[in-house]
């Protein structure tokens, strides 16, 4: 049986193939493919009209603390969208994204059945189409629409125990368009590497659709920093940061962009961003990447345990 997390409001979806059960002594718990593919399914229908509720706290919180009249204005009306998409079942924008799937699989589960990739892609395909959701893939110089949201973008990674967690996450082209990554010069220090990212999030401005959710990662390498920012990003509002350091630092970046003045949608105001977590790596003693994950205020994302 499936387990939702906090971070979204969903409901549990069942497993319907056995397993050899619990792992209480090294064993191998045998899972269908399909389950995880499934969990996928559920999670991009559902995260499509129902925004994280951690980020509708929020919103709520910067309603009530924002100066700017007019940014007020445009916080109620994100807020009332948003009730309105939950209510009727349609999407919270327009754009649904791109569909975003990340597998964090026990290392004692073995897998049965298609190839998951296979699956997930299949998996998609039938989320924006019984969801009624916009599809918005297509090849990158013609621009012909491939027609069914396909392919996802699938990342597995192996962890300790015998259970499968699923985070799918949907992006906008806005948002997507504005995520970026950097490499300063490997003497950068805390002050640098924060004004950097700040200028990321200020070139994204209001073509990103503030107010923001922001995944950072300080460090790792070029293929890996935007991978870690992104899992700063769907990690935002779940278990606390890994240390101190990463989360005063998120803490000092999200002051800074709330300083700004670009305000919800770029209208004015304080509340530029909702949320900013920080993930740091060791690098190269050469190198000293810095990636922004940028989510606009439509925060799609979800969880399932398996």
């Amino acid at each position: 049986m499936a387990e939702s997390s906090s971070s979204a409001n969903l409901s549990t979806i069942s497993t319907s193939s056995p397993c050899d059960g619990q792992d209480s002594g090294g064993r191998v718990r045998r899972l269908p493919a399909e389950s995880v593919a499934e969990a996928a399914k559920k999670l991009l229908i559902e995260a499509a009209s129902i925004l994280s509720p951690k980020a509708a706290e929020r919103l709520a919180a910067a309603a009530r603390s924002e100066p700017s009249p007019r940014g007020r204005l445009v916080l109620s009306s994100l807020m009332e969208n948003a009730k309105l998409a939950a209510e009727t079942g349609s999407p919270l924008c327009q754009d649904t994204g791109l569909a975003q799937v990340i597998v964090e699989l026990g290392q004692r589960v073995q897998l049965t059945g298609d190839p998951l990739g296979e699956l997930v892609n299949q998996a998609t395909r039938e989320a924006y189409a019984e969801g009624f959701l916009r599809k918005s893939t297509c090849h990158p110089l013609t621009r012909a629409n491939c027609g069914d949201n396909a392919p996802a973008s699938l990342e597995i990674v192996l962890v300790p125990g015998d259970l499968v967690k699923v985070i799918a996450l949907a992006k906008g082209g806005g948002c997507d368009n504005k995520s970026a990554s950097i490499n300063l010069p490997p003497t950068a220090n805390r002050s640098q590497v924060i004004e950097a990212a700040l200028g990321l999030v200020e070139r994204a401005g209001p073509d990103a659709c503030p107010p923001f959710c922001l995944g950072v990662a300080v460090g790792g390498s070029f293929e890996s920093a935007p991978r870690l920012a992104r899992r700063a990003l769907v990690d935002l509002w779940e278990d606390p940061p890994e240390t101190l350091e990463e989360a005063a630092l998120a803490e000092d970046l999200l002051a800074k962009v709330n300083a700004t003045g670009l305000g919800p949608l770029g209208l004015g105001g304080r509340t530029t961003a909702l949320g900013c977590r920080v993930k740091i790596h060791p690098t190269h003693l050469a190198s000293l990447p810095v990636a922004l994950n940028l989510n606009c205020h439509s925060f799609r994302t979800g969880r399932l345990v398996l």
